[in-house]
């Protein structure tokens, strides 16, 4: 990445995004650019007034501002987070599945449509508890569609200078019980060992793991509660409107629920 976008509109919760874009774009020592869509090119002049406004009166006026014309904020954002040369940063309101089927999200159009991470700060996000990046925790869960983030993980945490951490949670509501003192707890570390070594050989990176157990969104929230200057990084299906209320979705739940900052790619 060679520049951070930060996507703003005319709420006050997207200038939150815009206080981890800034944190996110010094520590990786790359530029910065706040962006916004209108549909049409005559809306440009009264947005970008309302914008600069905005941000001069928090005090953010040295920040670069480009507002565009374009049909679908979804597909321009989700074209500049695909880039190999770009970041995007957005605020996600982290509406729970059947209002979001009934309201549309540009957020989750966005990651829909990226082909690589997109990093959301979901509503209840701290920057005072996340200053900077220090650890980067993948989650997986032991299907190939979750271990797709670790090379973009990977390469991220080199930038960063961050540790790499890899979570996995057990569900305590599933049928496996144990046939011995301590048999579960080996099985349960025995992915996450394997993947870790893998991903060391690989990519030259020590790397840490944790097994927890209980329901997945649940745990991840309660495990990175007492984490400062954390990034989560997850997949997700990407799934959108009937779809996602009847599957559920960990990514959507976690992000909001969780005061760190969040990597999201659907693969």
């Amino acid at each position: 990445m060679e520049k951070i976008f930060v996507a703003i509109d005319d709420s006050e919760e997207s200038l939150r995004a815009l206080a981890f874009g800034q944190k996110f774009a010094a520590q990786l020592g790359v530029d910065l650019s706040a962006i916004s869509v209108v549909p049409e090119q005559d809306e440009i002049a009264t947005r970008r007034s309302k914008l600069q406004s905005r941000l001069s009166a928090n005090h953010l006026e040295a920040v670069t501002l480009e507002v565009v014309a374009h049909d679908s904020a979804k597909a321009y954002l989700g074209e500049l987070a695909s880039r190999e040369d770009t970041g995007l940063c957005m605020m996600a309101h982290g509406r729970r599945p059947v209002p979001e089927m009934l309201i549309g999200s540009v957020t989750a159009g966005v990651v829909r449509r990226a082909h690589r991470p997109v990093y959301l700060c979901g509503p209840r996000y701290d920057s005072r508890a996340h200053q900077r990046v220090d650890v980067l925790a993948v989650c997986v869960d032991g299907s190939k569609l979750s271990e797709q983030i670790l090379p973009y993980a990977s390469a991220l945490v080199n930038r960063l200078g961050a540790r790499l951490q890899l979570l996995q949670v057990m569900d305590a509501t599933g049928d496996r019980k144990p046939t011995t003192l301590g048999h579960t707890d080996v099985m349960d570390s025995a992915y996450l060992t394997s993947l870790a070594r893998r991903v060391e050989s690989e990519q030259a990176l020590e790397v840490d793991w944790e097994v927890l157990h209980g329901d997945p969104a649940d745990s991840i929230v309660s495990y990175l509660a007492s984490n400062h200057n954390t990034m989560l990084a997850m997949t997700t299906h990407g799934r959108s409107g009937l779809s996602q209320v009847v599957a559920g979705s960990v990514s959507h739940e976690v992000l909001h629920e969780t005061s760190c900052p969040v990597a999201v790619l659907r693969p």
